[in-house]
């Protein structure tokens, strides 16, 4: 069974004061379009809660057997 997770950027403060953090959801999804949905629900929850422009999130949904490919790469 394919899973996918959310894998990208999260930046927090403005202009040149801001710093980022590579991050990865820990929470898994049975396909990509529940990972997009998810992403879209958390990215909505940051504008309501006016963190918008403050807090940025930059994400992709990758499946769980690319990561493995890409962190047996990184071993060898």
């Amino acid at each position: 069974m394919l899973k996918y997770f959310l894998i990208g950027w999260m930046c927090v403060g403005t202009g040149t004061d801001t710093k980022c953090l590579r991050v990865a959801s820990e929470v898994t999804h049975p396909n990509y379009e529940e990972c997009n949905e998810y992403y879209q629900w958390v990215q909505d929850d940051l504008q309501e809660q006016e963190l918008n422009g403050y807090v940025t999130l930059s994400f992709n949904c990758v499946q769980a057997a690319s990561l493995e490919d890409i962190l047996y790469k990184q071993e060898t």
